[in-house]
């Protein structure tokens, strides 16, 4: 079978739910010794990539003293409808 009549085979018997795009905002934290940053936690999710910067720009400015969150990364998430 070629890819093109592999993608007419998907098309056709394909059942996998169609998905709903969402975002998840990831954050890291600096190690104790400094040397690497680590996990903190997720935070969503959001329904745009635009809700989910606005969150963690207001959640940094309230909730956290200054270098505690080092680096934040916006992810896409599928959920199954």
């Amino acid at each position: 079978m070629n890819k093109e009549e592999y993608s007419k085979w998907i098309d056709e018997n394909d059942t996998y739910p169609e998905h709903s795009h969402k975002w998840i905002v990831r954050t890291y934290i600096d190690s104790y010794d400094g040397a690497i940053e680590v996990f903190y936690r997720n935070f969503g999710p959001f329904e745009t990539k635009e809700e989910a910067s606005e969150f963690i720009a207001s959640y940094k400015m309230k909730y956290t003293t200054k270098r505690i969150i080092t680096k934040t990364s916006i992810q896409p998430i599928c959920e199954a409808l």
